[in-house]
């Protein structure tokens, strides 16, 4: 047997084996990442009682509600004014970073706040499955709902979906032009064959998204395979900012016009700066757009200390952007969300199809 033959041959058994021992994996991070493709905009329409306020004459400051957000809740790694208002009927979001107690407990917790009267509307853990149920499917599948372990499972599954799509591609290599061309044919003989000619049609078509989305899965997951990480933050009071939240965002528009505010990192300890996460006005890349950009202000006194400009940054730091906004589909439009929905489903028919094949195999290999 020559070196071709073998290697498809072991690329067959291998392919077999990752899917049959993931397959219920790909087929669960394929349906909650389609879901949360549109996860923003659903939740906006499932949950009006946050986004449809009745406006009074004035706003209360952001950083009232921050300081208000602070001392309700202890003991906090890090606090994120996450949403500003998109509108006079909108609310402000909150996302706290909880101190675990163990490695397996959810760190996320979001709180909505009314910005006219400072009343919570929300607020709940990304480990609840009510009444933020799409919270819960965003948490479930980037960590199995298992903390830092599962957040290691998934960078792990994601390398094993990477492996089943070069092994895949090494039996189908033959079939690839032609399905490209729409010449393989769908062949319904018999259910073998049909379930075959699917799985190796989609399989080839969906291949350069399937690779982008488990790559880039595995990279925003690949710091959790270093002991570090699994280290767990030290229980202590919350720190409050003597800075104002609403002066820095201010100053930050005035010095950079054009600047778009989006977020606010706000630090529970003492040394840490402020960070005023953004768009800066000369991005003009679809990946880098949103809060990759940032500026820093001291947490004692306010003052600006610098700016980021993500344009400017190294490849590495760009990338880390760029694979989320690859990972998410959040860089175009609903067409290319759809898209996204569409061949996010992919992995799942893939692993069914697949264990269908393999349980109907014939003893004698036949790639």
């Amino acid at each position: 047997m020559d070196w071709k033959k073998r290697l498809t041959k072991i690329s067959f058994k291998l392919h077999g084996w990752l899917g049959l021992a993931a397959g219920i994996f790909f087929l669960l991070y394929g349906m909650s990442g389609s879901l949360l493709v549109f996860r923003h905009e659903l939740e906006r329409y499932f949950n009006p009682e946050l986004h449809r306020l009745v406006p009074a004459a004035k706003k209360l400051p952001a950083d009232e509600l921050y300081r208000m957000v602070l001392h309700s809740h202890p003991n906090l790694k890090k606090l994120v004014l996450h949403d500003f208002p998109r509108d006079r009927y909108d609310s402000y979001e909150f996302m706290l970073y909880k101190r675990q107690q163990k490695v397996s407990d959810n760190y996320l917790y979001y709180v909505f706040v009314n910005p006219y009267n400072g009343k919570i509307l929300r607020e709940g853990g990304y480990d609840q499955f009510s009444p933020s149920f799409l919270r819960w499917v965003y948490t479930l599948h980037y960590s199995l709902q298992l903390g830092i372990p599962g957040m290691l499972i998934s960078g792990i599954l994601g390398l094993v979906m990477l492996l089943s799509l070069i092994t895949g591609t090494v039996i189908y290599r033959k079939h690839f032009w032609k399905a490209l061309r729409f010449r393989a044919g769908l062949n319904f003989k018999s259910y073998r064959t049909g379930i075959s000619s699917l799985h190796r049609i989609i399989g080839v078509w969906a291949l350069l998204f399937n690779i982008i989305l488990f790559f880039t899965g595995f990279w925003m997951l690949r710091e959790y395979f270093s002991p570090a990480m699994w280290v767990l933050p030290k229980q202590q009071a919350n720190y409050e900012v003597p800075a104002n939240i609403d002066h820095l965002v201010a100053l930050a528009c005035k010095t950079i016009p054009g600047f778009v505010p989006i977020a606010v990192n706000i630090p529970t300890v003492k040394g840490t700066d402020i960070l005023l996460r953004g768009q800066m006005p000369q991005t003009s890349n679809v990946l880098l757009k949103g809060k990759a950009s940032g500026i820093t202000f001291d947490a004692q006194t306010g003052k600006m200390k610098g700016k980021k400009v993500i344009d400017e940054q190294g490849l590495s730091e760009r990338l880390e952007h760029m694979a989320y906004e690859l990972h998410a589909g959040a860089f175009g439009g609903d067409i290319l969300k759809w898209i996204y929905v569409l061949f996010g489903l992919t992995p799942g028919f893939l692993s069914i199809s697949g264990a269908l094949l393999w349980l109907k195999r014939k003893k004698k290999y036949t790639p």
